[in-house]
This record gives structure tokens, C-alpha cells and sequence, in this order.
């Protein structure tokens, strides 16, 4: 089940919620105040090291706006 990252319109705390893709965009309450919430886009890094140690940044081919099979691009979806 995805993870999305939610941030409070009261407060402006930033939470994560599992929950199916069909719940996505349903009401998510702020754990901290109980106001309402928005989701927002989610954004990651991905890291590797080689053999000597030396840290560099993943570069993906296709997926998001690269031509993946499928057509599944997460940019396209709503926010």
C-alpha cells in the first residue's frame, strides 16, 4: 500500500498516511491538531556507493516522465 505525505492547513505539520490509491485524496486529519489537511508531492533522492565508498545519486530510466512502460506517470497525477 503507497504512502502519502500530507501536510496540516491549521498548523502546517507534515505527516505521512498509508491507505489505498483509491484514498488518496480523501479527507486525512492532522494527528498534532486534528484540523484538515492536503496532500502534497511527494519527493525522494535515491543514493548508491561503489566499491570504494564513493556516494552518487541513482539516475532511473524511464518511470516518471521517462517513457515507462505503461504510461504511469506520477507528475500527472492530482495534488
Amino acid at each position: 500500500m503507497p504512502i502519502y505525505e500530507y501536510t496540516c492547513v491549521t498548523c502546517s505539520n507534515r505527516f505521512d498516511k498509508r491507505r489505498s490509491m483509491s484514498q488518496m485524496n480523501d479527507p486525512a486529519s492532522c494527528p498534532d491538531c486534528g484540523s484538515e489537511s492536503r496532500r502534497v508531492f511527494s519527493v525522494f533522492a535515491a543514493f548508491s556507493s561503489d566499491s570504494s565508498g564513493q556516494t552518487s545519486a541513482v539516475a532511473g530510466a524511464g518511470g516518471c516522465c521517462g517513457g515507462g512502460a505503461g504510461g504511469a506517470c506520477a507528475c500527472a497525477m492530482s495534488v
